[in-house]
């Protein structure tokens, strides 16, 4: 494996040329990552798996739905997935739109693979605590995930019980399961999971 990448991590390519698509998962899978192909924009959304970390790679320019569309469809959605745009026909005004979007990076076409796998590392490295945080989040109960959002915002037990309408020590068992599935060591850590979780 490839000594930029401390551990395998999950790239997700978004190209309608076949060619792209096939030499890049060659190039990524021989640094030991796993390597998911899409064909089109639409493909991608409809396998989309949010507690998977990991990186998508797009090109922009795509029939049916473009790169930047694909991004203000996963922004609806609240993905956190970092994304880097890759084109062929590369113009200030597209870069600054795929930036506004949230785009972590965008790259010409062609490029070299190595400066796209390091760009991948720093996106990943700099979006794994939150990805984490939300992987946790996602093995939260519904009622869990309520006593979460009660609990960081000061709420007593009582209070909880009473509107949320269920029993004293079911409220302290679901607080109990919620620390220990957050890894949350303190009360004030759990806030500050929640303020990483709403950014």
């Amino acid at each position: 494996m490839n000594s930029l990448l401390k551990k395998p991590v999950h790239i997700f390519i978004v190209d309608d040329e076949v060619e792209i698509r096939s030499s890049l998962e060659r190039f990524f899978s021989y640094q030991g990552c796993r390597v998911s192909t899409y064909e089109d924009a639409q493909s991608y959304l409809d396998q989309l798996d949010q507690t998977q970390v990991g990186c998508l790679v797009s090109d922009i320019d795509m029939q049916d739905m473009s790169g930047l569309e694909l991004q203000r469809h996963l922004n609806d959605i609240n993905c956190v997935r970092p994304t880097i745009f890759m084109t062929g026909h590369a113009s200030i005004n597209i870069a600054i739109e795929a930036m506004k979007l949230g785009a972590f990076d965008f790259i010409e076409k062609p490029f070299d693979p190595d400066h796209l796998l390091q760009r991948i590392k720093v996106a990943i490295d700099s979006n794994r605590e939150k990805i984490e945080l939300i992987n946790r989040y996602y093995t939260l109960t519904k009622k869990e995930r309520e006593v979460f959002r009660c609990v960081v915002k000061g709420e007593k037990n009582k209070e909880m019980a009473e509107s949320l309408y269920i029993s004293m020590p079911t409220i302290e068992a679901h607080r109990s399961r919620v620390m220990r599935k957050m890894q949350a060591a303190s009360l004030p850590d759990l806030v500050k999971m929640s303020v990483i979780l709403s950014k």
